[in-house]
């Protein structure tokens, strides 16, 4: 794992194209993952921009996410918002 991704453990895992899914790799973010996306809506961990981002930076489609157990759903919300934290502070 790279500064440039991060591994998210799910609480509750899920089948995914016959496989259980206990992990998710999310990829760093660029310019162009966040094409027509409110970056206040991706820091706000809002649903929608979650919806559209996560396909684009994991192995996620649309589906995945709209049949996801709620409690996965936060986990992989906070690292995307960390993604655009500066822990240097």
């Amino acid at each position: 794992m790279s500064k440039h991704s991060v591994t998210v453990t799910l609480p509750t895992p899920f089948e995914k194209d016959g496989k259980t899914i206990t992990e998710i790799e999310l990829r760093k973010p660029n310019a162009g993952n966040l094409r027509g996306l409110s970056l206040l809506g991706v820091c706000e961990m809002q649903f929608d921009a979650a919806c559209t981002l996560l396909p684009r930076i994991s192995i996620l489609n649309e589906r995945d996410l709209l049949n996801m157990e709620v409690e996965n759903l936060t986990p992989l919300m906070t690292e995307i918002a960390s993604f655009f934290v500066d822990m240097k502070q």
